[in-house]
């Protein structure tokens, strides 16, 4: 386990966290299902946050944007942050438990597949704020947040079918999870907006970090036809490199991780949902609801095409342009389809 320098870490703690993470289905964020009023919670000078994470921090991925945003709304807020990261489900009733011993008023458990451990610890810690990340419920002192990047992998799934030649495009994942399907069942919507013919393949590995499996998933879908592969975990990326194709990043600019290859990434930027909920506590204004920012709110995005624009006719670009802002207007809104798939 790894935390901030200031941090004393208990000799104990560090041994409870282990590697990898494996899950359970639960329901996205924004359909959490509210099982509680909300909880009272009083104004605090002495804000100290906590993130509990399921893979490194390095992953540039979901566990990186959920560290960078903690660490950045920690340090303009000055509140006492730290993390811990490669948090197994078995340990993450611990590890949470243990944050809260520490006195830490606002504690982020971000994976869907702790939502269940989260539940345990509040309720013998009512004082203490939970946000426990895509779960299935709230209680009284935990609230929920979700990834709504199904809205950027419409616009991705639009620049896939442009980009391609083929017909056929692929999604890799990790595990068939609401907000994962969401994203899938949005990138297939957006491929057919360009093109209603245009076969979407689809792969989940089976593990929420496992690059060589990621990577196994995108050379099969670029051996069966696919041109341009949405790289929804990591290790598909340097399938695209391997397989000649091109590929869609997710949640940070990958374009580093294959300058050839990589088009563009959709982005998310957790930091104003967590400065937001920081100051609610710090205020003492939060209330146990679900939290959702998305494209309206500058927190999904696309990056820079790095010199790769070239690769999808203006036509589409054009029309990705004007998606986005419909988006961001309310004009149109990405269907949240979390139906499950073979």
């Amino acid at each position: 386990m790894k935390r901030y320098p200031l941090i004393a870490v208990p000799a104990a703690t560090a041994a409870l966290l282990l590697s990898a993470c494996s899950g359970t289905t639960a329901t996205s964020g924004a359909n959490a299902t509210a099982s509680a009023s909300s909880a009272q919670v009083a104004a605090t000078k002495q804000l100290k946050i906590a993130i509990v994470l399921s893979g490194p921090i390095t992953d540039h991925d979901f566990n990186e944007v959920g560290y960078d945003a903690v660490k950045s709304v920690g340090a303009k807020l000055g509140a006492k942050v730290a993390y811990a990261e490669n948090v197994t489900d078995a340990n993450a009733q611990r590890t949470i438990r243990n944050f809260a011993q520490q006195g830490y008023n606002l504690i982020f458990t971000h994976s869907f597949s702790f939502g269940d451990a989260t539940l345990a610890v509040a309720k013998d810690y009512p004082k203490t704020v939970f946000m426990s990340g895509t779960a299935v419920q709230n209680a009284a002192n935990v609230g929920t947040y979700d990834n709504p990047d199904y809205q950027g992998a419409y616009l991705a799934g639009m620049l896939a079918a442009g980009a391609g030649k083929s017909g056929t495009i692929g999604w890799v994942s990790a595990m068939p999870i609401p907000n994962l399907l969401a994203n899938l069942h949005a990138y297939e919507a957006g491929a057919k907006d360009i093109n209603p013919k245009e076969k979407v393949l689809h792969s989940f590995i089976g593990s929420f970090y496992d690059p060589p499996k990621a990577k196994e998933a995108a050379l099969a879908q670029i051996q069966a036809g696919a041109q341009v592969l949405s790289a929804q975990t990591v290790g598909t990326i340097d399938g695209a490199i391997a397989g000649k194709a091109l590929a869609i990043g997710a949640l940070t600019d990958q374009n580093f991780l294959g300058p050839k290859n990589v088009l563009t990434s959709v982005t998310w930027d957790l930091s104003p949902l967590v400065g937001d909920v920081a100051k609610s506590v710090r205020n003492g204004t939060w209330t146990n609801k679900a939290y959702s920012y998305g494209i309206a709110k500058d927190a999904i995005g696309l990056a820079s095409f790095h010199g790769l624009k070239n690769r999808v006719p203006a036509s589409v670009l054009a029309k990705v342009k004007a998606k986005m802002a419909a988006i961001r207007s309310g004009a149109f809104t990405v269907p949240h389809d979390t139906s499950t798939v073979k």
